[in-house]
Formats: structure tokens, sequence, C-alpha cells
């Protein structure tokens, strides 16, 4: 709705997916021979895009664009919310429910296609139009095995936002998370006070699951992966010899380990797009603009009151205003990013850009991201050859919602507590993660920007060898960084500085490197010798002055190996007002700002044991009923 796609440029790729989505929609509800080759050749686009793709950075042409004479947009609304991620597709359907209000949504990518909605390709939208691809500044303590020290972060741009690209591993976290998050002086954020969001927003279609703790026909559809392996029965038998209980991380315990839980609808891939903006774009009072790239908030400098918006579509500049708020639910970086723009920020820094200053905060401070360690393969002792017929497994995915196009490869999920640990109640502080993975040391897509002396020391010696990855997620980094403007340009990145693994205690590191030994354990288990499994023991590059296996082996491996896995928090915090680092207050408002709120994971004051898909959900749930009560 409202959608036009520009005539070239950048989004070229999108709009040759999108000619493949309409030929495909076109064809009869009978699965033909003729429909599964038309889907076969839109994969094989998507592939090919994926392969060829090189991002570039635009630049905001002030003499094109004049803001004194940017185009009104007709109609008057209620309510405009910047982005369509986990957070504002929440918002743009509760918020519509009331009929009398009209609602704006304004989203910098474009809409997903049926090609992106395949779980076992998720990884190809990483080199997409579809991934911002933010790229951190060089890094001192991690990213020393990445192109110029610089680590990837990768950023959904889609209608769905995060959740049109991501993991889609669903997990809320640990109920501490959210007991600390109200103990900051944050009333109404307690684990008591957001599960019911959490199930509100469920439609949980699991097996053996901790029915108090879910819910059956919210709008938001999880499920097991349609695709398993071995490797899920079989790592939860090494689990049980290592002591760990089969459980529902998402229940009443954490610890322990569990088959994932995906955001999936018979095996397809449902986005926030799919779950909130589908049902209701017919909506009268709705309105639905992908490919809008929102520039700045528009904010009276005497009444400091946000009035709307000016944004960037189809070529043109618009300004759009909004009665009642502004919601900015662009995400942990593209926010903090939006507010500095319009004014809203460290005095300091807005002052050198020259940028007016609205209200000075700390945004873009507090910044916290969830970092792992991917170099521990468990290898297969032959090389796997598979034969699988393509068309087969499109006709299973597209008739029956199986088969392996349904897989994102990860299995089975564990949260442990190391020994290290200083938290006497069972608190986890790693995560654990089991995925099939193909070893190779010349891949065709390099999303983690890994240098090619470590993709040679590490993966050449067992090249074309399957292998079980067991990646280890640092759950509270105690590290923090920061995200800051590189210049006035709205259409430039960010400076993204994360800091990872540079507390000078190295708690951060110590965890890591526990967190390790536990993910080798499982090797030693009598199920995983039975499976002819050993550990990849080759020396990383940069690490060759290290006994493999060894704690100062670890630590170095650790520095060389970990990615960021996209879980930004804490850019703009929330806080009281006598926080010196708060954003927003406990209702989601900027502090000295009215009629603005932030609702999205950029607002979490403290570490989640967890994933920060489910997070951003519960919190649109919540903003949109404390918006409703604000405006009886």
């Amino acid at each position: 709705r409202n959608n036009k796609m520009p005539k070239a440029g950048s989004m070229s790729i999108i709009l040759l997916l999108l000619m493949i989505t309409a030929s495909v929609l076109s064809s009869p509800f009978k699965l033909t021979e003729e429909y599964v080759e038309e889907f076969k050749s839109g994969i094989a686009a998507l592939k090919k895009i994926a392969h060829e793709h090189t991002f570039k950075e635009e630049n905001f042409d002030h003499s094109l664009y004049n803001t004194s004479e940017a185009l009104d947009d007709p109609t008057e609304y209620d309510f405009i919310i910047i982005g369509a991620g986990a957070s504002g597709s929440v918002l743009a359907n509760r918020l519509s429910e009331r009929p009398e209000w009209k609602v704006l949504v304004l989203e910098a990518g474009a809409p997903e296609t049926p090609f992106t909605q395949i779980p076992h390709l998720g990884r190809l939208l990483q080199n997409t139009d579809y991934n911002w691809a933010y790229v951190t500044t060089p890094q001192k303590n991690w990213c020393k095995g990445m192109i110029n020290n610089q680590c990837a972060i990768a950023g959904g741009k889609a209608l769905g936002g995060g959740t049109a690209i991501n993991g889609m591993l669903y997990t809320r976290g640990n109920a501490k998370d959210y007991d600390l998050w109200a103990d900051q002086g944050n009333d109404g954020w307690c684990y008591n006070d957001v599960l019911p969001y959490f199930k509100k927003a469920e439609d949980a279609d699991l097996e053996d699951f901790d029915h108090k703790y879910h819910n059956r026909g919210g709008p938001f559809h999880l499920e097991h992966p349609q695709y398993l392996t071995h490797i899920t029965d079989d790592t939860l038998a090494a689990g049980k010899e290592l002591g760990l209980d089969t459980v529902d991380y998402n229940g009443k315990e954490q610890l322990g380990l569990g088959v994932v839980q995906i955001n999936s609808k018979r095996g397809k891939r449902q986005s926030t797009a799919q779950a909130y903006l589908e049902p209701a774009r017919t909506r009268h009072n709705l309105s639905i603009k992908p490919l809008s790239h929102v520039i700045k908030i528009i904010i009276s400098p005497h009444t400091k009151e946000a009035t709307g918006v000016e944004y960037l579509h189809d070529g043109k500049l618009y300004s759009a205003k909004a009665h009642k708020e502004v919601i900015l639910s662009a995400g942990a970086i593209n926010t903090p990013q939006i507010l500095m723009l319009s004014g809203i920020g460290p005095k300091e820094q807005l002052e050198k850009l020259e940028i007016p200053l609205v209200q000075d905060l700390r945004v873009g401070h507090n910044f916290k991201d969830h970092i792992a360690f991917f170099g521990l393969d468990l290898v297969y002792n032959e090389t796997q050859t598979e034969e699988h017929d393509e068309s087969d497994e499109i006709l299973e995915y597209l008739k029956n919602g199986k088969g392996p196009l349904t897989s994102t490869g990860c299995e089975v999920i564990g949260y442990l507590q190391t020994e290290i640990s200083k938290d006497s109640a069972k608190y986890p502080d790693i995560e654990i993660f089991f995925s099939s993975k193909k070893l190779s040391a010349k891949p065709g897509l390099n999303p983690f920007r890994l240098k090619d002396e470590v993709y040679e020391s590490l993966w050449k010696p067992v090249d074309d060898k399957k292998a079980i990855n067991i990646g280890v997620m640092l759950a509270h980094p105690k590290s923090t960084g920061s995200v800051v403007l590189k210049d006035k340009d709205p259409l430039h990145h960010p400076l993204i500085d994360p800091n990872q693994l540079s507390d000078p205690d190295e708690e951060d590191l110590n965890t890591l490197v526990a967190g390790i030994r536990k993910a080798v354990s499982f090797s030693k288990t009598e199920t995983m010798k039975k499976l002819g499994l050993a550990i990849n023991d080759n020396i990383i590059a940069g690490c060759e002055g290290h006994e493999w296996g060894s704690d100062e082996y670890w630590k170095c491996a650790s520095k060389h190996l970990t990615i960021s896995l996209r879980h930004v928090t804490g850019t703009a915090k929330m806080g009281p007002q006598n926080d010196k680092d708060a954003v927003v207050d406990n209702k989601l408002r900027v502090h000295g700002v009215h009629k603005l709120r932030v609702a999205d994971a950029s607002v979490i004051p403290v570490t989640i044991t967890g994933h920060t898909m489910a997070p951003a959900i519960m919190i649109g749930e919540k903003a949109a009923d404390l918006i409703k009560n604000d405006w009886k």
C-alpha cells in the first residue's frame, strides 16, 4: 500500500525479486511443474543477487533536497511510526485498532518476497539490500580475524525489520533480566509485568512446552523447525550425560538445553510484517510506506514538541505531520542516529557537527551487544556427500511446509552457568547453540568479513567436510560501546564502536573461555564419540604462539573469531529523570521532549539472557497499551 518502487539504483535487486514473486503468485493454486520451476528461478535469482551484490553508501544531495521545500503529505496523521520492524509493526497493528486514529508507518526497506521467507536461505539476505550492512570501527580487543579489524553488524532493512532477515531464534531471556530492568527505577517492567505481553503476542505451536508461560491464538506464530537432523536428539542426549536437563527455555526454567523455537508458520518465516502488518493493511486508517527513509524528526525549538517527520520516498523529500505522537522504532542503531540528527543527543557531539541542540541526552551511549565465538567445530570423520533433488525439496516446502528449506541450520540452544559466574542464583552467563555446517576454505559469501588466512588456517585442512558447529555466546557483557554520528548526512552510517572484550578485569574474556570449555565437553560424551566426531584442532591464524586448547589459546581465538549476533540494546536507555544515562522514561517518552517516544530494543537498560527479537516484540505490545492509556 502506498508503495512506489524506485526506477533504478541499489533497490533494483529487490525489483527483480518482486517481479519473479508476481509471476509465482499469479500461478495456479495447484502445484504444477511450471509452478515449481518458477519458484526454482526465484531461488536462483536470490542466490545470484547475494553473490554479486556490493554495498554502496549513498549521499544526501542538499542541492536536490531542499528541506524548506519538502512536499507535504496531504493526509493528517495522529501517529507516525518510524520503522516497521519487531516493535514498529506491532505498534502499527495495535494503534490502528482504533478506527478514529490515523497511523502512518515509514520503513526504509522493501517488502519481503516468497523467496526471502524461506528459512534455509536466510544467510543469503545478509548480502542484499535487505541488510543495512553496518560495519564497526576498527576494534582493538576483538575482530582481529576480520578484514581491517572491523566486524559486520547486520540490521534488517525491510518490512519486518530484523525479523525478516535474522536467524529466527525466539528467546525471551531470563526472568531476572526484567526484574533488574525494573530495579533501575523503571516501574512496570519486571517479569510479572511483561510476561502478559510476551504471551499476548504468541501463537505457540510447540511440543513439550511449559503451557503456563505460553499462549495460543496470538499474531506471532512459534514452532520448532520443520526439519531436524540427528543433531537434535544426539545433542540433547549428550547434554543429559553432562547433567543438563531438556527444558523449554522460554518457560519457568532456563538452565539446560532445548529444541529451538522459531518464528515460522508451516515452515515459512513469519516476520512481524506477516504477523502484524499483513492482517491490518486493508484498514482505512493505516498507511504503510516502504522504501521511505526518515532523515529527521520535526521538533519545535520553542515548545520542544515533536510535530512530524521528514522522509525520502521515490526520489522526493516529504514532510508528514503527527497530531498526537511520533514513535521511533527504527532499531538500536538507526534510532540513536535519527535522534541525534534531530537535535537530541550529547551536546558536545551535536555542537561539533553544527546540529541545533534540542535536548542534551546520552543518546548512543550504553551500547550493549552479544558476541559469540564460532570457531568450534565437531567434524565428521569422512567427507559427507549428500544427494538431493531441488525440485523435490521445493515441492515438499510448498506443499507441506516441511523439508530442508524450512531449516535455518540451528537445532538446539542451551543456557549454562559457568564455574566462574559470580551470581549465586541460577542465572546463565553463557548461551550455546548447535548447528549443522559444511566446512569450506573458500566460501561463496563472507558475511563476517573473515580474512583469507583465517579460512586457510582453520578450515582448509577439513575443506568440504560436514560438522556440528557449537557457537558460544556471552550473555552479559560488561564491556560497553557507543554509536555516534559520522557527520550530518542522514544517509551515511553512524560510527559504531562496540568496544567488546574491553572490561579491565577481563571478566568478559574469561567467561567466554569458560563457556568454550563447556562446549568442548560435549565432544567427550559417549553420544558424540559414537558419531565419529572429532574437534577441529587446527590453529587459527594469529594464535600460532599458543598451545591449542590452553586458556591462552582460547583467549586469542576469542579475540579473532567472535562475531556480533546483532542484539544491540541500550542506545536510548530507559531510566528515571535522575539517571544521567537515561534517554526515555518508563513510559518510553523521551526526557524533555513532548509527543516523542522510543519503542524498540534501544531502550533496554540491561543485558538480556537471550536474543532480542522477542523482547522487542514485547516492547511493541506494551508500548501500544501505554499509548492507548495516555490518549483515552
